[in-house]
């Protein structure tokens, strides 16, 4: 059924150019690896979150791969991790991300499998890192990701992604924090259940998801950045204001990856389901009220 209806489809195509870069680096094989579809994925990612739209993909890719340590049981952990992705059954994932997602969503997607940036969305198509270090521990983290990233391509089909170059006030930080706040919540909500059921708790933020006392220090610290941000909304934005964004998202703190899926845990649990769904089509101001209005009934 899952197949029929959901377009969801692996492009592995930009491995083995990557895999001919790192064993001969030259301008041919770097211009071969930058021309495939899943690294110009990568790296129209890059330029808007790093608000650089000028850096070209030859000078991008040539600093990522000068990153990866390149050997033969770095290209074979990389194909094992695609073909565990690309072989295993459908319905065992796709289930999760629809379960988020407003009733009759379908997608339109391609899941690009590369090597040397991140896990990523741009606009309803996705990018995984298979060298992401997780995906080697246990391979189970790069079906996780994929169902958070899915998560986001879903989530997109309701909403354009922010024009982060555009922010020119705190009134807009505070906007762009709040909607990404919901995507990420999404995302790490999406792979919750199947995380708990295969005991998959590798990854960080769930560790913390799964403390109380952690997890109450990092929402507290958010709403903490949150609720200065919002005492003068309409002030000029300045880089320290920007530097925002590395508190929230930053590998030591992830912010509101955190605190967005406790939202949504939060919804979920005290108004239904159904409700959580819909706020994906209604956006993260109505993510954010209903969660407000939960927390004054408390």
């Amino acid at each position: 059924m899952y197949r029929q209806e959901q377009r969801i489809t692996f492009n592995d195509s930009s491995l083995k150019p990557s895999f001919d870069y790192l064993r001969n680096p030259s301008e041919e094989t770097l211009k071969k690896a930058t021309s495939t579809p899943g690294n110009k994925l990568a790296l129209k990612h890059h330029r808007w979150s790093s608000m650089n739209s000028k850096i070209s993909g030859t000078k991008f890719w040539k600093k990522q791969f000068a990153r990866i340590s390149q050997t033969k049981s770095f290209e074979d952990n990389i194909q094992a991790v695609g073909k565990y992705l690309i072989e295993e059954n459908q319905k065992t994932w796709l289930t999760e991300v629809l379960r988020y997602l407003p009733e009759g969503h379908t997608f339109n997607t391609t899941v690009y499998l590369i090597a040397g940036y991140d896990n990523i969305v741009f606009k309803e198509d996705i990018a995984l890192d298979l060298s992401f270090t997780q995906f080697h521990v246990d391979q189970r983290e790069s079906l996780y990701y994929l169902i958070h990233e899915l998560a986001h391509a879903g989530y997109l089909r309701y909403h354009n992604m922010p024009e982060l170059r555009r922010m020119r006030t705190i009134g807009d930080l505070i906007e762009v924090t709040r909607f990404l706040t919901h995507l990420e919540g999404m995302g790490v909500v999406s792979a919750f259940r199947k995380r708990t059921n295969d005991n998959g708790f590798l990854d960080r933020d769930y560790q913390v998801l799964m403390s109380a006392s952690e997890r109450s220090k990092k929402v507290k610290e958010y709403f903490g950045i949150l609720s200065k941000l919002e005492r003068n909304p309409d002030a000029e934005l300045k880089n320290q204001h920007v530097k925002t964004f590395e508190r929230m998202s930053g590998k030591k703190t992830r912010l509101w990856y955190i605190t967005g899926c406790y939202i949504a845990q939060q919804i979920e649990n005290k108004c239904d389901l159904e409700t959580l769904k819909q706020l994906v089509i209604k956006g993260a101001d109505e993510f954010f009220k209903v969660y407000s209005e939960i927390e004054d009934l408390a």
